[in-house]
């Protein structure tokens, strides 16, 4: 199974860009963030006339989760109490695993009103984590807006305390952990290895860049991994068109 996050930065504006991806990569489970569309203004066309099944969150001009997928999905639940009405998580059965797909809040800066959402919106999240078997098939993938470690940024001492990369953003991550999240992808990729770099000129070229989109799993599902990666490549413009600020990070699972 070969299972996917990607924060898209508005499906309207990069769906031509989705469906080559789709036909390049057809990922099993694809898990988009920031579709910045109401969910009945999302098309479903790219991923339903190439046999996906869709799940749809979405939200007018930000936010937005959706979860495509070739098996069907079930279970389908929408938000968490603490997203105070905004459109971040999206939770679904695939396969027997249990897929949550999140976007996490920014936070602009730390003595913003949104840095102080943001940390509300992970106590949230943690919280209902809790309410869960950590010991069941789960998938945690998403735009989390957070570097973990030093060599998940660019710039760890002059980005020091600064959202993203803020001590008590990396509490939250360590509860997290101790739930028993468990970041897949890291194993896999060398430090340095970014999904996010601003459009600013330059900044992808000389990698000034975050790794802060991310596919956590309960253990049963990370013992299945095979391998992960960045995929770099589709932070490019593809056929003319243009990419996403963030990268896709690719899981490949062995069957169970």
């Amino acid at each position: 199974m070969r299972i996917v996050t990607w924060n898209i930065n508005s499906l309207n504006a990069r769906k031509d860009f989705a469906a080559l991806f789709l036909d390049q990569v057809a990922p099993d489970v694809l898990a988009l963030q920031e579709l910045k569309l109401e969910t009945d203004k999302v098309p479903r066309e790219p991923f339903e006339s190439r046999g996906y099944h869709v799940a749809i969150f979405g939200q007018a001009k930000w936010n937005g989760v959706a979860i495509a997928a070739k098996a069907p999905i079930s279970d389908v639940i929408t938000g968490v109490s603490g997203d105070e009405g905004e459109s971040r998580l999206l939770a679904a059965t695939i396969d027997g695993i249990r897929f949550v797909d999140v976007y996490c809040p920014q936070g602009q800066t730390a003595d913003s009103d949104k840095f102080a959402y943001k940390l509300r919106f992970y106590d949230a999240l943690i919280g209902w984590l809790e309410g869960q078997d950590p010991m069941a098939p789960m998938v945690l993938l998403g735009d989390f807006n957070v570097a973990p470690a030093p060599e998940d940024i660019y710039d760890p001492i002059g980005l020091a305390g600064v959202p993203s990369f803020h001590p008590l953003e990396h509490e939250r991550w360590k509860r997290l952990e101790a739930w028993g999240a468990i970041d897949v992808v890291k194993p896999h990729v060398k430090p340095g290895a970014f999904s996010f770099w601003d459009y600013r000129a330059g900044d992808f070229h000389q990698n000034r860049g975050m790794r802060i989109d991310h596919v956590l799993a309960t253990r049963p599902v990370a013992e299945r991994v095979e391998r992960a990666e960045i995929l770099r490549d589709w932070r490019k413009k593809k056929e003319g068109l243009t990419p996403s600020d963030h990268a896709p990070v690719i899981v490949h699972l062995r069957p169970a």
